[in-house]
């Protein structure tokens, strides 16, 4: 080589260096303007290392979890648009050359990545890598990445030239992850704020509903009580009079049930208990509960069974029965004028067993942007000031939901407004042809007054109400009943009938009275006796009905009590089926 070649040299890499320091001076100058995250990432890789005349570059940046490098910009290939990245790649710590690099701290320099097994291919192989961490604190924070088609392509200036980029970007880029973080915690604060916001607007507006709502019954049914005393009153106006107490009862049992449902729901106790049990039975009897309410609003309410229903089935039928009449009595509420169809039928495939409920009306509707709201818990789509003479408490659709969800089941809705809408229950469940239909799915109403003849039971309520009307439910069925008021009068009245000649049969026993509870009563009972006893309690979680059964009772029985089935619950006592 000539002196005039070696000065040309010399003179050529002085221009290069002069060229290098001033991009570097002015990718300084200029980020320190940058506070964006993205603004600094992509102007890293279009301007700084583009013009460096680099022909590849991606910026990695290490995600929230810290287990994983995310692309966040590119020059070259990866980006074929204004700060679009090709078919984007996330690279785990410790995989690849560029893992391996946010994994040490390292810089890393391939010459030939066919002879390297850890060289991941994106968009296209390359034969040299040059990966160099992004550091701030002793912490990487992401990789500065380039390859090259040539063999041995980067240089020890080039690796130097990387280090430098990466070292005068790290702090700007901790600082701008840090106000990304931020701010994505403002935003997730701000949406948590108007969640809470208007999960408290739709819980106001549910107590405002539940307060009218209950007043409105509790109005009739105080009402009419107190009528019912009058002396001028005729039998037609007393029957009619009683039919409207137990109407008004009847759906203030049931919004107070879903409300109690919601609290189930809310608190993870949802238990699926299956039974088998006669489907026939169980439609037609759901269908006689929501009748009425059909009938008193003109409307035609009609069901279809499929010829293939088998005649058991196994199934949550009480958790089915909730959904039904919710289902019912939803359709039956925002109906005005025309019907409300049931159409039930059974579908056998490969994936198993399933029961299709649809509920079909000619109600109101729902808006189409309406429509998944109406699983949602406290809320009512239709319009309250236009159509206020519609109640609930906005729980029934969203117990419908849950119940579905636990038994496995979907349940889907379509609906066209002023047309009608229609709700379609779909749930896993299997033909029993070899079992027998449990009483509690289909019809257990006492056909006979005499189911208890003979019986001596002792009944232990603090609520003289309660306790007349469960005795003369009790009574009615041909059982002889005593009451105590409180569990140490019920104690009392237990041990002097054992030391007589006429003991006791059973005992009912409330759990919460005063002087001594149902747990403690029905503890000492058990150190004297082995008899059926049944707990009755308004507390309706799973772990009430075990606490119950840990003190002794045989039986667990929620209230308020169904006054036609009540007295075959306490006859399965003495068979030995204690199911509640």
């Amino acid at each position: 080589m000539t002196v005039e070649q070696i000065h040309r040299d010399a003179e050529n890499d002085t221009i290069e260096r002069r060229r290098y320091l001033e991009v570097l001076h002015r990718f300084t100058m200029s980020q320190a303007e940058l506070t964006d995250l993205d603004d600094i990432c992509w102007y890293i890789a279009k301007t700084a290392i583009g013009d460096l005349g680099f022909e590849d570059c991606v910026v990695y940046l290490l995600n929230e979890g810290g287990d994983t490098l995310i692309q966040r910009a590119a020059h070259g290939p990866k980006n074929p648009e204004r700060r679009e990245i090709l078919d984007p790649i996330e690279i785990p710590i410790g995989e690849g050359i560029v893992g391996s690099v946010a994994k040490t701290g390292r810089y890393e320099v391939i010459h030939d990545a066919r002879d390297d097994q850890r060289y991941i291919t994106d968009d296209q192989f390359r034969c040299s890598e040059l990966a160099v961490p992004i550091v701030c604190n002793k912490r990487v924070i992401g990789v500065l990445d380039s390859e090259h088609e040539a063999v041995g392509f980067y240089s020890d200036e080039d690796i130097q030239l990387f280090t430098t980029i990466a070292a005068l970007a790290a702090t700007r880029i901790d600082t701008a992850l840090a106000l990304e973080r931020l701010e994505l915690q403002a935003v997730a604060l701000q949406e948590a704020r108007e969640a809470a916001n208007a999960a408290s607007a739709a819980k106001s507006q549910f107590l405002a509903a539940m307060s009218h709502d209950m007043r409105t019954p509790l109005t009739a049914i105080i009402g009419f009580a107190e009528l019912l005393d009058s002396a001028d009153v005729d039998d037609r106006q007393r029957a009619d009079w009683s039919r409207r107490i137990v109407k008004n009862s009847e759906y203030m049992k049931e919004m107070v049930g879903n409300v109690l449902d919601m609290a189930a729901i809310e608190s993870g106790q949802v238990q699926v208990k299956v039974t088998p049990f006669n489907p026939h039975e169980w439609l037609s009897d759901t269908l006689d509960l929501v009748a009425p309410r059909a009938r008193d609003k003109g409307l035609v309410l009609r069901s279809t069974v499929d010829d293939q229903l088998p005649p058991v089935i196994e199934a949550d039928a009480s958790k089915l029965r909730e959904i039904l009449i919710n289902l019912l009595s939803n359709a039956i509420k925002y109906t005005e004028a025309g019907e409300v169809h049931l159409s039930a039928r059974f579908e056998s495939s490969d994936s198993g067993d399933r029961l299709t409920l649809v509920v079909e009306d000619t109600g109101l509707g729902i808006e189409a942007e309406s429509l998944q709201q109406v699983f949602e818990p406290f809320t009512r789509v239709h319009d309250v000031e236009q159509f206020s003479t519609i109640e609930g408490t906005g729980l029934g659709l969203t117990v419908v939901k849950s119940f579905a969800d636990a038994m496995g089941g979907k349940v889907d809705v379509e609906s066209t407004v002023g047309k009608g809408s229609r709700f379609t229950l779909r749930i896993p469940c299997r033909a029993a042809h070899d079992r027998v239909a449990d009483e509690s799915g289909g019809s257990a109403i006492a056909s006979e007054n005499s189911v208890l003849r003979g019986r001596r039971l002792l009944v232990c309520e603090d609520s003289e109400t309660v306790q007349a009307l469960i005795g003369f439910v009790l009574e009615r069925a041909g059982a002889t009943v005593e009451t105590a008021l409180n569990g140490g009068e019920g104690l009392h009245k237990f041990l002097a009938a054992k030391q007589s000649s006429r003991p006791f049969d059973a005992v009912i026993t409330d759990m919460q009275m005063p002087v001594m509870t149902g747990y403690e009563l029905a503890a000492s009972i058990r150190q004297h006796d082995q008899m059926p006893i049944l707990a009755l309690t308004a507390y309706a979680q799973e772990e009430d009905e075990k606490r119950c059964l840990a003190a002794g009772c045989t039986a667990y029985q929620t209230k308020p009590i169904d006054t036609e089935t009540f007295a075959i619950t306490v006859t399965r006592l003495f068979s030995g089926d204690t199911a509640s």
